[in-house]
């Protein structure tokens, strides 16, 4: 009996020391099993070696929330873990905005009202009046022809105003009128008019209006009647709801009639609609003519560009901001460049010569009329790219002096921004900026940067070359408030 005790006693003693090591064994084996000691076993950790976070929802490597008391400071992680905003979508993990549309498929990351942008014009859906199109127009005037007398005489000289929204635009015969007789049809060449309609616009519709004049010298030009109803003039309206026009593409009035078209955007223009401009001017007693062709749709794209449009205002980035809108690597300003080079070449003109020949087609007023932009933008200030200028043939100062420095970086000319102000007699503060060229051989009119002599380039007035400045106003004469290298 004395060895059946001893015996259970054995197993009895040998059963606890077994039940103590397996206790052991299993204490150790949660401590292996939570490498990060956060309380969370690996094995239903998203984040094992990281105690700052432990459940990612959607597998995406971007936790959920973080482990209490944890913050990111207390992540371990290279780099750090940053929480997901979008716990249960896998494909993205940050909302900027807070509208629950995650910043990869947010086309407006940054606005909380708007998401998508689905004709891709820069408005957002909720605001574009018509989210599937983005609204334009291109009005061609096609041929006319003047069926009554006007005044004594048979023939009459024939300009036309399109407005369209306020916007207007002069149809003529490169600055001047087309001299028909009467019940002579008159073909005109690609007389065109581009005008996006703003499409976070309220309006339902745009109003359009062709008026047809006859010039006259001694009294006020008349309006020419080329409507069949009461108005003598084409008055149209577009619906920018519907994206959509009624149109009959000639209207025929008592004293004339006017062949027209109308073509609206689907989306933005395609590659095959173009402005085709002609441009012509005289240098070394001779005229020269060159023609382009610009696609509206890279017409557009610089006019929707979200830049800074009055840049000399930036005083922090003025030199990155002014120089952005030299675009010397656009396609349709190198061809520009390499049309002018072929005709300086072809009159054996050298460098020099090159540069007053270039210069002196960005001064002619019939390829770009120098307005102020409170004139042909009805704002104070608005500097265009160099394809807006050639397209409007319309800019001051800077608008010239972009394009002209555009081309000759094309060329590889050696050339820098002049940016000059001063104040008035007026007190106000004016701008104007030229552009200076580094070329040997050159003489005139200069200004050093770093010892190197850029020569004056006036852009804006006919028959400057390339070292004078002119005389008026006498702040030219100094140095410029800033010398912008491109």
């Amino acid at each position: 009996m004395r060895k059946i005790l001893s015996l259970i006693s054995l197993l009895m003693i040998i059963s606890i020391l077994c039940g103590c090591i397996t206790d052991n064994e299993l204490n150790n084996s949660k401590k292996i099993n939570d490498i990060d000691k956060d309380g969370v076993p690996d094995s239903e950790d998203a984040f094992p070696l990281d105690p700052s976070a432990s459940i990612d929802t959607d597998n995406d490597g971007y936790p959920d929330k973080w482990n209490e008391n944890k913050n990111h400071n207390d992540s371990t992680s290279t780099p750090k873990l940053e929480l997901d905003d979008l716990p249960y979508d896998p494909n993205d993990r940050k909302d900027s905005d807070g509208d629950y549309v995650g910043d990869n498929t947010d086309v407006f990351p940054n606005d909380p009202n708007e998401q998508k942008d689905t004709d891709s014009d820069g408005i957002g859906d909720n605001s574009d009046i018509n989210p599937n199109y983005n609204l334009s127009i291109l009005l061609t005037i096609d041929k006319f022809k003047v069926t009554k007398k006007l005044d004594f005489f048979k023939r009459a000289q024939v300009y036309f105003d399109i407005i369209i929204d306020k916007e207007y635009i002069r149809f003529d015969n490169k600055k001047q009128y087309w001299r028909v007789w009467i019940d002579e049809e008159k073909s005109l060449d690609q007389v065109s008019f581009f005008y996006d309609i703003p499409d976070a616009t309220d309006n339902p519709y745009t109003d359009i209006e062709i008026i047809m004049y006859d010039f006259n010298l001694l009294r006020p030009d008349l309006i020419i009647d080329i409507s069949p109803g009461s108005e003598d003039t084409i008055k149209l309206k577009f619906d920018n709801k519907e994206n959509q026009i009624s149109y009959d593409g000639f209207s025929k009035g008592s004293y004339a009639t006017v062949w027209y078209e109308i073509k609206k955007s689907n989306g933005l223009p395609s590659e095959e609609d173009d402005f085709e401009k002609t441009y012509s001017w005289k240098y070394d007693k001779n005229q020269w003519k060159l023609t382009l062709k610009i696609p509206i749709k890279t017409y557009q794209n610089y006019v929707d560009l979200p830049v800074v449009r009055d840049p000399q205002n930036e005083e922090s980035q003025i030199n990155e901001k002014m120089s952005d809108f030299v675009t010397s690597n656009e396609k349709i300003i190198i061809d520009l460049a390499n049309k002018l080079q072929a005709l300086a070449l072809s009159n054996n003109y050298n460098k020099i010569q090159t540069i007053n020949f270039i210069l002196s087609f960005i001064q002619d007023q019939n390829n770009i009329k120098y307005l102020l932009d409170n004139e042909s933008k009805e704002i104070e200030e608005y500097w265009r790219f160099p394809v807006e200028t050639l397209v409007d043939q319309v800019g001051d100062c800077e608008d010239t002096s972009v394009l002209f420095a555009s081309i000759l970086n094309v060329l590889d000319y050696d050339v820098a921004l002049l940016y000059y102000t001063w104040i008035d007699e007026n007190g106000d503060y004016i701008g104007h900026l030229a552009v200076g060229v580094n070329i040997q051989g050159a003489t005139g009119d200069f200004v050093k940067y770093k010892n190197i002599k850029y020569y004056y380039c006036e852009t804006t007035t006919p028959s400057y070359k390339c070292g004078q400045i002119p005389p008026d106003p006498i702040q030219l004469q100094e140095d410029p408030y800033k010398i912008i290298l491109i």
